[in-house]
């Protein structure tokens, strides 16, 4: 089986844009033959929420405040929690290659590509470490969806400081899986407690 890799660096776009760019290059992989990893960055043209795959809006979100400041509110194709998506690097994995993600372990998935943000991150000078208990990533176990993304971390998710600085989550088909992240470069706080309707004491 031949090895292909795609790299794809995307201008800032519009949550929708950027959501339906994930589910297309889900869904191409999917029905590809050959084994296929395409690696996507980008960012967002103005500060928007994305909610997870099975969340309620208006649980989730704070859709009054988000509708009266021109707040944009997407929902992802993958699961996880409310993520104001502001001043980030977001990147998507997705892949049908099972020689470089397990793709019958959700849990070994997270921990490769962990692993490879965590090298990256190095290189930049940024030194993280892997959580190792909490939740486990993709478990039943029941969690405040209240709670935004960045709130805690799962296991597996990197952290500096004891904060986490990258938040992932993903969609899972037969053959190949989607897992994109928030990187955020700098945290707006106050607009992210607004939009998501929680304290800022996070």
């Amino acid at each position: 089986m031949k090895l292909s890799w795609r790299f794809r660096v995307d201008l800032a776009q519009s949550g929708s844009v950027n959501m339906e760019i994930d589910r297309t290059l889900l869904d191409q992989v999917e029905q590809e033959a050959e084994a296929l990893t395409v690696l996507r960055f980008y960012r967002w043209d103005v500060p928007t929420v994305s909610i997870g795959h099975h969340q309620e809006p208006a649980r989730a979100v704070d859709l009054t405040y988000c509708e009266a400041n021109n707040v944009p509110v997407v929902r992802r194709t993958t699961g996880g929690r409310a993520v104001l998506h502001d001043r980030e690097l977001t990147y998507a994995v997705v892949s049908n290659d099972d020689r470089f993600f397990p793709l019958h372990s959700l849990d070994q998935t997270y921990l490769t590509i962990a692993g490879a943000l965590q090298k990256g991150l190095a290189r930049l000078g940024v030194s993280s470490d892997l959580a190792a208990g909490g939740r486990e990533i993709g478990s039943s176990a029941r969690i405040d969806i209240k709670h935004p993304c960045f709130a805690s971390a799962s296991r597996h998710e990197l952290l500096v400081r004891g904060r986490k600085i990258a938040g992932s989550a993903q969609r899972r088909l037969r053959r190949s899986f989607l897992q994109h992240g928030s990187i955020p470069l700098e945290l707006n706080i106050p607009l992210m407690a607004r939009a998501l309707g929680v304290s800022e004491q996070l």
